[in-house]
């Protein structure tokens, strides 16, 4: 059998030819052009349901491309070219399809996030290959295991430079760690189920550090016991050669205490004034003699903050604190974190 059909085409300059059976042309794409084309992409891949199902489905597919579309404007204008691409509204249905399954607002924030996220990233490289499998996984995830994650990405990988005094680390837990902990439990299959959808192994010989030894570690200037002045002058030399290496103590204000959040910012004081060798070796000795022990900083926050007690207790009872987070679930968490808590942070940090 012979099916001939002749195509031929003529035209003169500075013209534009196309040719073919079905051809759909997109050259230069408005917010209009992108929410018809994402619609599309719906109805053209979802599963015919019964009526009322459908239009139910149909609904959620609108509201997470509304939602989507207006965050993308008002982030990166640009990225609405991307829609135009075979990538990027595979990920966009997929998006779609799970919310107009689940109807779950939780997901839907954080669906939208990662879509804004993903039209960012044109280029095909590990970033962008994350951000799709995000949004499959996700959906496989309750509140409670999205939080999970953030709690374990916030204490595992961050460590958060605005904690600069007391009423800072205050605000620290008001802010970014008591609204998740509402939902968590001990509950093992927490954990499982987190492994088993591909967001992190559970460590069966190591483990995090202690609440309390994390805060000592990553914000030490704010729990020491700190020091008098005839100490200081016994141990380093007359204070007033010293002032501006030295403030008052955050717990006790009849005392002093070494001006630096952290050893390696105290290093660079000391480089900057050249103080080396024995003197500074001193200095650092006394700032890190002056710190309160794990359990003087638990027991410091537990009071400041009586709701903390959750967080340790789930940290030494659960799994919480024995699982280690691949890509895709540091994705998630810092998708969920920005949008409980409007602060975003730059996932590139950590997947690269």
């Amino acid at each position: 059998m012979i099916n001939d059909q002749v195509q031929k085409q003529q035209a003169g300059d500075s013209s534009t030819n196309l040719q073919g059976q079905t051809i759909v042309i997109h050259q230069g794409i408005t917010y209009t052009d992108a929410k018809e084309i994402a619609l599309d992409v719906y109805k053209a891949n979802f599963l015919q349901l019964s009526r009322d199902a459908y239009e139910v489905a149909r609904a959620r597919a609108e509201e997470l491309t509304d939602a989507f579309l207006e965050k993308l404007k008002k982030v990166n204008e640009t990225a609405v070219s991307e829609l135009s691409q075979p990538g990027m509204q595979a990920a966009l249905f997929e998006a779609q399809k799970q919310y107009a399954i689940t109807g779950d607002k939780n997901l839907e924030g954080l669906l939208v996030d990662i879509l804004v996220e993903r039209a960012s990233t044109p280029e095909r490289n590990i970033y962008q290959i994350v951000l799709d499998e995000s949004l499959s996984v996700a959906a496989k995830l309750t509140t409670e295991q999205m939080d999970a994650l953030t709690v374990n990405f916030l204490f595992s990988k961050t460590k958060h430079l605005r904690l600069i005094n007391l009423d800072s680390l205050n605000k620290y837990f008001d802010t970014d760690i008591i609204p998740f902990l509402q939902e968590l439990t001990e509950t093992s299959s927490c954990y499982e189920h987190l492994e088993y959808v591909g967001c992190g192994s559970h460590m069966y010989v190591n483990h995090l550090h202690l609440i309390e030894h994390l805060f000592r570690i990553n914000y030490p200037g704010l729990f020491s016991k700190g020091f008098d002045q005839s100490r200081f002058e016994s141990e380093i030399g007359p204070m007033s050669d010293y002032q501006e290496l030295l403030m008052t103590c955050f717990h006790d204000s009849a005392r002093l205490q070494i001006d630096t959040l952290d050893i390696d910012v105290l290093n660079i004081k000391l480089e900057k004034r050249n103080i080396s060798g024995e003197l500074h070796n001193k200095i650092s000795d006394l700032f890190n003699s002056t710190l309160m022990s794990d359990q003087e900083i638990k027991e410091y926050i537990l009071k400041a903050k009586p709701e903390a007690k959750k967080l340790f207790d789930l940290w030494k009872n659960s799994s919480i604190s024995k699982f280690a987070l691949t890509t895709v679930g540091i994705a998630i968490a810092q998708a969920n974190y920005r949008r409980r808590i409007g602060v975003k942070l730059d996932l590139s940090i950590w997947v690269k």
